[in-house]
């Protein structure tokens, strides 16, 4: 709306003052003032109806050029008109005709005061051609942009929902696969302890699922299940502790002081450093989890003693794979840093997320 109005007071001020320029041209009357008024109106509405505003504004820049009057402003409305439906309608076969019939009748419109000048006519018509064929090259580039970037949309997306299931589905098989092992091993002796680690995995193969479903939502377009953060921190903590694993956990960050991405993604960080002391330190383990702001940094620290079930230390069995580069993505994807590796003394993932993020 601004642009059109815009667009008219520019019409009606350089026709005026154009008279000037263009002594044998008749002066803009007041039905020369109408048809720019009307022309800026119908350029207004060529969002909702593309086509129909096209043929309304070149219909009354025909008419004021058949009239005579002054100045050369007219034309700006007509090929902003004209690049305004190429860009609004992606079919060729639906504006080529029209475009076509506006250009030969302001090409016309333009010659026949002048006494036909076929040389002015057709400079007019190859003008309007030129401006056709490059709108439709920048059009087509255009949507070729946007389709190449929804595209892109889709596959981040997929593959953040890849990086979910694995997340959640190493986790979870992770703690199954350990609580498996101390009910295999207690079965004989101790049978009440080993029934309560069948029904642990009972229940924690039974979230796994329900989480899995909710992620999987989100391919068939239904509403997106609540997204981790670092609230969720303690439920998970406890998770890894129940499968016999002791761990430390010092968090003193505010979930509300996080954004939602840096803090889903701390989650994330947490959770596959932790799923990696399940599957190669074993229950016997000891792991600590340090969360805090750090200057304008959150700060994820989580660090095991290197103990295996097999008595190895972990930094011969850990090897990067998936979880490690999926967890390196994700940081990565916020801006922040990741260092993983052996230490003195075990295992440690250390991630600086930026709390700028989203803000």
């Amino acid at each position: 709306m601004v642009v059109a109005f815009a667009l008219t007071a520019f019409m009606v001020l350089v026709s005026v003052a154009g008279r000037v320029d263009q002594p044998y041209a008749r002066p803009v009357s007041a039905s020369g003032i109408v048809l720019l008024v009307l022309a800026g109106i119908a350029f207004a509405v060529r969002r909702v109806v593309a086509r129909t505003s096209f043929v309304l504004v070149t219909g009354c820049v025909v008419a004021y050029l058949a009239l005579d009057f002054a100045g050369w402003a007219v034309y700006v409305a007509a090929v902003a008109s004209l690049i305004g439906l190429i860009f609004a309608v992606p079919q060729r076969r639906r504006w080529v005709p029209a475009v076509t019939v506006a250009g030969l009748a302001i090409s016309v419109a333009t010659g026949r005061p002048e006494g036909w000048d076929a040389a002015r006519m057709l400079t007019i018509a190859a003008v309007w051609a030129a401006i056709a064929i490059f709108a439709w090259r920048m059009a087509e580039i255009r949507r070729r942009q946007i389709e190449r970037d929804a595209a892109a949309q889709v596959l981040d997306e997929r593959l953040r929902i890849a990086r979910d299931l694995h997340d959640l589905l190493s986790h979870s098989l992770a703690t199954v696969s350990l609580r498996a092992a101390v009910g295999l091993h207690l079965l004989d002796q101790q049978p009440d302890q080993a029934r309560e680690a069948l029904q642990a995995i009972r229940i924690t193969s039974n979230d796994a699922l329900a989480q899995a479903r909710a992620t999987l939502s989100l391919v068939r377009g239904e509403q997106s299940p609540p997204t981790p953060s670092l609230s969720d921190l303690d439920a998970l903590v406890r998770s890894v502790r129940e499968a016999g694993v002791t761990v430390h956990l010092d968090a003193r960050v505010a979930d509300e002081a996080v954004p939602s991405a840096v803090g889903q993604t701390a989650y994330r960080v947490a959770q596959e450093a932790l799923t990696n002391v399940l599957r190669h330190a074993g229950a016997s383990a000891t792991a600590r989890v340090r969360v805090q702001v750090v200057h304008d940094q959150l700060e994820i620290d989580v660090t095991d003693d290197g103990v295996s079930s097999g008595g190895a230390s972990s930094d011969k069995v850990r090897s990067p794979g998936h979880g490690l580069s999926g967890m390196a993505e994700r940081v990565a994807a916020v801006g922040g840093s990741l260092q993983t590796g052996p230490e003195s003394s075990g295992f440690a993932v250390r991630a600086r997320l930026p709390l700028a993020v989203g803000r």
